[in-house]
């Protein structure tokens, strides 16, 4: 009896084996070493969150509560499994009227080697499903190592990955690298991107291999002493503020004090380079005369200040005009959140740009 029990056991094993039985592993368990990827404070530990809890009650509400999202984080991870799942919890609506399930809410998974994009089927609900089949290897190697980005608009609870029992697997620790820090709007947030991938800071961060702070705020990019307060704990070897698309109901003395001030701030920290981004424009500008006078406002008040304070003396300080952006008409959702095609058009200036300024650091 105590046999026939045995081989009962070790059947069924061997049946749910067959049937894709996983083990998993969660990134953010006891281990002392931090596996999330361009998450500026990892000291609390447990969450998927950009800003430190210490934040909360210093940074407005909303403020806090848009960091609370995991846009720009990722979670590296090696395995020799062929078949990848991804299953994770979420507090927020699954999506918004112009922007889908798969980029409010949804992951992406690229292997790292060559950058390819790696499709997953996914299921939506109480808890979010993604699987992967990825068994094409490259250059006979048999082990890859991926990135897996995460929500852009939502927060993450609970969040999982699952091989086959017998595949390996492990996660890659966080880059200890200086990092890029970017504070922006909902568009450095990463709107309207059908996919956390097509999010241009992404793009960015995986076109030119560097790590990448994402303190983009929906509608909350406003150039904020408490904000730029967190960026200054930061060792940055770049930061980039490009606040103008939320900065269209401030008036045009306030948004050249702001901006003097945290350029001022910025620039102290050692060995960092600063990038003001002008306001990419908007779709409708051709059509809506208000739009276009809002957003010209913003940018003119933008070169005023960056004006003032190459003559004050602050070195090591760039501009990106409106002009090289050079944003195609339709390259919009709306009136002013990219497309993927926009993202991507985003993405290739700022990389462009990037490169050429750290090019000068390294001389």
């Amino acid at each position: 009896m105590k046999q026939l029990l045995t081989f009962a056991v070790l059947f069924c094993i061997a049946i749910a084996e067959g049937f894709g039985q996983k083990v998993w592993y969660n990134p953010i368990s006891s281990s002392q070493l931090t596996y999330i990827q361009n998450q500026g404070w990892n000291e609390d530990g447990g969450n998927y969150h950009r800003f430190p809890n210490r934040a909360k009650g210093k940074v407005r509400d909303k403020v806090w509560q848009l960091s609370c999202q995991s846009a720009g984080l990722s979670i590296r991870f090696k395995t020799d499994a062929h078949d990848i799942s991804i299953k994770y919890k979420v507090t927020q609506p699954l999506n918004m009227p112009h922007m889908p399930s798969t980029g409010v809410s949804g992951v992406d998974l690229y292997r790292s080697d060559d950058q390819a994009f790696c499709f997953g089927n996914y299921k939506f609900g109480d808890t979010i499903h993604y699987n992967y089949k990825v068994d094409k290897e490259i250059k006979g190697k048999k082990e890859m190592e991926y990135v897996l980005y995460l929500p852009l608009y939502n927060e993450v609870t609970q969040l999982e990955v699952g091989v086959p029992v017998k595949s390996r697997f492990a996660f890659v620790p966080a880059v200890k690298e200086n990092p890029i820090v970017l504070y922006g709007t909902s568009i450095a947030q990463g709107a309207c991107a059908s996919r956390p991938g097509m999010a241009w800071a992404n793009i960015v961060s995986r076109t030119l291999n560097r790590p990448l702070i994402n303190l983009g705020f929906s509608g909350n990019g406003k150039l904020e002493s408490e904000v730029i307060s967190l960026i200054c704990e930061q060792r940055p070897s770049l930061v980039i503020l490009d606040c103008m698309p939320n900065m269209g109901a401030i008036d045009s003395a306030e948004i050249i004090k702001r901006l003097k001030e945290a350029v001022h701030r910025i620039s102290k920290l050692p060995n960092v380079y600063i990038l003001v981004v002008e306001h990419a424009g908007n779709s409708n500008v051709l059509t809506h005369q208000a739009e276009g006078e809002k957003s010209a406002r913003c940018n003119q008040a933008q070169q005023q200040a960056y004006a003032q304070l190459q003559k004050e003396g602050i070195k090591d300080l760039f501009y990106l005009s409106q002009a090289e952006l050079n944003m195609h008409p339709d390259s919009w959702v709306d009136y002013v959140h990219p497309s993927d095609f926009g993202m991507m058009q985003y993405a290739s200036v700022m990389s462009r740009k990037i490169k050429d300024i750290m090019e000068r650091k390294n001389k």
